[in-house]
């Protein structure tokens, strides 16, 4: 698919067919994560592939309270992607700088996950709310690494169309005139 279609077309699916992904199409996906830049080419992230329905269940339902209903949805998903991160010396030294290198670079890692997986029909959406602490004993997750996002990945139960994978239409966006500058911040791009 082209680029810029891959990025139009894709949406936050929160809704998931009962079909498990082949580990061929996971992989194809977890490589173009592996393929992503990173400050001082670090590559500070590591991604579990969750697929077993009863550890997917344990995740969803150890978000923190007054938050379980938010992400009651991701019990569907074929499988979860738990990002995690682990500072390199490059990141401290940016810290001191107040920069979070290592969250941009496991950022654009994931993004590069949830593209691919748009781009072979597979439905993705990010996760914020989650305990860590319960996912870090519930996947026996070392000392020193950090979990950044979970994402939600599977089958949309829609069908694809025109609107976007899983036939979800897009929300709207703000024009370019409104988010961009010329030189000065006051000084209007378009």
């Amino acid at each position: 698919m082209e680029l810029k279609r891959v990025i139009a077309w894709r949406r936050s699916v929160r809704r998931f067919q009962a079909r498990p992904i082949p580990k061929e199409i996971l992989i194809e996906i977890l490589d173009a994560a592996r393929l992503a830049p990173s400050s001082s080419n670090s590559q500070p992230w590591h991604f579990i592939v969750v697929d077993r329905s009863d550890l997917i269940e344990r995740i969803a339902s150890s978000a923190p309270i007054g938050t379980r209903s938010i992400i009651s949805w991701a019990r569907d998903a074929a499988a979860i992607i738990v990002c995690c991160y682990r500072k390199r010396i490059t990141h401290h030294l940016a810290g001191l700088f107040g920069h979070d290198n290592h969250l941009i670079d496991l950022a654009i890692a994931t993004d590069h996950l949830v593209l691919r997986a748009t781009d072979l029909g597979i439905g993705s959406c990010w996760i914020g709310w989650f305990n860590e602490s319960r996912i870090r004993k519930i996947l026996a997750i070392p000392r020193g690494y950090r979990i950044g996002v979970l994402v939600a990945l599977g089958y949309p139960e829609q069908p694809s169309n025109e609107k976007g994978i899983g036939g979800i239409e897009a929300r709207p966006r703000k024009p370019l005139s409104e988010i961009t500058s010329y030189n000065l911040f006051s000084d209007p791009f378009i």
